[in-house]
């Protein structure tokens, strides 16, 4: 997506719960030096058999206009048909060199063209992508959703009045939707829908149970749960993911990382409701180092009693939630925090140091997002306790933390 950066010190973070498939034709054009559209004009097999083959320039999207018609040698990964168009940007003035040909239908080709004069920027800019996520040029719809990923929740939130709740809920109940789809469609649910539709996201759990390979998206699904249905779907969460030990780690993982959302950027729900959620969590040493940087960062200093209790049971297996209470200790400004972390230092004086030479001390972000688990079939408490993730709060001396 091409920035609108005038006026702004900073750029909009993108959708926490969708990602970009890859970058945006948009970005294509703003980054290439020549952007084209080129027919395969030959019946022949590939140069040499490299997989080298020659096209002609039927449009120039962007670059000099007299590169029409003109006869170029590029990679494509499969073998194409004589007239299959082909998406193609290359970078460099003088001889660009072409990245992969991307075989294009000719529905797209307007597409293409729309995109080099589209101005605005936001959501105003957004706005123009929203049909073509319904587009039938599986091309074109997979360039919207990578606009949309890219996007901010404040600028989709902009287009809460735009958005289509019949088509949103069909698309969430559609198999053959990929996850990342489904995640967007529940960012938009959480914009248009209805009190009455967070009884979609427990429907949609058992289609995932009954049904393996339909993925729910539980991260964005969960958010969406919380904003619809307020305290009462908050304190399902806590029952079924945060609080319950037998609950899959993916869906505590996911949970966890939906109230951050929501505590960070929808806050929909105080910080301090969420942050008694999380505190759920303390009593799984496993995953407690997933949220102690949190509820530093909303300042939950009434939660550093069972912090600090937790640490005292805990073994080297457990070495990062060690580390984050250390680091909680030191941000907390109240005396008591000085009093425990001199007792840690006691009972455990490598832990404390450990943490306190960490290199994570650094100025910034309160927390870092913990990376995604890589094990997508699932983990119990105890097999969770093997599956790396980061803990980060940095120390900045005698400041507060960042509450952004």
């Amino acid at each position: 997506m091409i920035a609108c950066l005038a006026g702004l010190d900073t750029v909009a973070d993108a959708c926490p719960f969708c990602s970009a498939l890859a970058p945006t034709l948009s970005d294509d054009i703003e980054e290439g030096a020549v952007a084209v559209i080129a027919c395969f004009v030959s019946g022949n097999e590939a140069f040499d058999g490299s997989g080298i083959y020659p096209m002609r320039i039927t449009t120039v999207v962007k670059g000099d206009s007299e590169l029409r018609d003109s006869l170029i040698e590029v990679n494509a990964k499969n073998p194409p048909a004589k007239g299959e168009l082909f998406w193609l940007v290359g970078y460099g003035q003088e001889h660009p060199q072409w990245s992969p040909a991307k075989s294009i239908s000719r529905t797209a080709v307007p597409y293409l063209l729309s995109l080099r004069d589209l101005k605005g920027c936001g959501a105003d800019r957004l706005e123009y992508f929203l049909g073509f996520l319904k587009h039938s040029d599986p091309f074109i719809v997979a360039d919207a959703y990578n606009e949309f990923a890219d996007a901010s929740l404040t600028e989709i939130a902009a287009l809460s009045g735009k958005l289509d709740r019949s088509w949103v809920i069909a698309t969430l109940l559609n198999p053959t939707v990929n996850r990342h789809r489904r995640r967007l469609c529940w960012t938009f649910l959480s914009q248009c829908g209805k009190a009455a539709d967070a009884k979609l996201f427990h429907g949609v759990s058992r289609k995932s149970k009954d049904d393996p390979t339909f993925e729910v998206g539980m991260d964005a699904a969960i958010s969406c749960f919380i904003t619809l249905g307020g305290e009462q779907a908050l304190a399902c969460v806590e029952r079924d993911y945060l609080a319950n030990p037998d609950a899959e780690y993916l869906d505590s993982f996911a949970a966890i990382n939906a109230i951050r959302v929501q505590g960070t950027e929808l806050k929909n729900i105080s910080r301090e409701r969420l942050a008694r959620s999380l505190r759920h969590v303390l009593s799984r040493p496993s995953l407690a180092d997933l949220v102690i940087p949190d509820l530093a960062r909303w300042e939950d200093w009434g939660a550093m009693d069972t912090i600090v209790q937790l640490f005292g049971r805990l073994t080297e297996e457990h070495r990062l939630v060690k580390q984050a209470t250390v680091l909680y200790l030191k941000r907390c400004p109240l005396p008591a925090a000085a009093r425990a972390l001199e007792r840690l230092r006691t009972s455990d004086p490598e832990a404390v140091r450990a943490a306190e030479s960490s290199m994570l001390f650094y100025p910034g972000l309160a927390t870092v997002p913990v990376p995604p688990p890589t094990d997508e079939s699932g983990a119990s408490d105890k097999e969770a306790a093997g599956i790396p993730r980061i803990t980060e709060l940095p120390f900045s001396g005698a400041g507060n933390l960042d509450a952004k």
